[in-house]
């Protein structure tokens, strides 16, 4: 029994022990300027969209310096593309002419809760070219690439490259 308690307890270190974590607040989602669900119901629609940009910037969080830790608070969201009606039905069209946009506030705080960086974000890439390929085929590829290469070029000089 105490082996157990133990082993339960070293786990629990070893996973405390990660790198930097996120936290993320979704403020005022009903203001976006486009979550629309094209087919799903829209509260399921919305808590996946959520859940799928809470796990890539918790991901994309564990490159920074052990005890770190990323807060976002998203003040706005406009995914790529717009709802159109084909046959009846609504469906998402994305082209050139519809980047996606993301607007959040973030701040970075070392194991002694001290702020090393906040400010404001307005991401949207500047030159927006809708293109097939394998990765794009991923849902919101596009707004998930944009919050990579933005959380890329701004942490690059912290994380340590293994």
């Amino acid at each position: 029994m105490f082996r157990k308690f133990l082993l339960a307890i070293s786990c629990f270190f070893v996973i405390t022990a990660h790198a930097g974590n996120s936290q993320i607040i979704w403020q005022s989602p009903e203001n976006y300027a486009d979550i629309y669900a094209s087919i799903e119901n829209k509260k399921t629609f919305q808590k996946d969209l959520f859940e799928l940009f809470d796990n890539h910037f918790e991901s994309l969080a564990t490159q920074l310096p052990d005890g770190y830790s990323l807060y976002i608070k998203v003040n706005n969201l406009d995914l790529a593309g717009a709802i159109s009606f084909a046959n009846s039905r609504k469906i998402r069209v994305v082209d050139n002419t519809t980047p996606p946009r993301i607007e959040f506030d973030f701040q970075v705080i070392d194991q002694n809760n001290k702020v090393l960086i906040s400010r404001g974000v307005y991401l949207w890439p500047k030159h927006f070219k809708f293109q097939r390929s394998l990765h794009a085929n991923k849902p919101y590829y596009h707004e998930l690439d944009l919050i990579s290469e933005w959380f890329n070029n701004t942490f690059a000089p912290v994380i340590v490259k293994n």
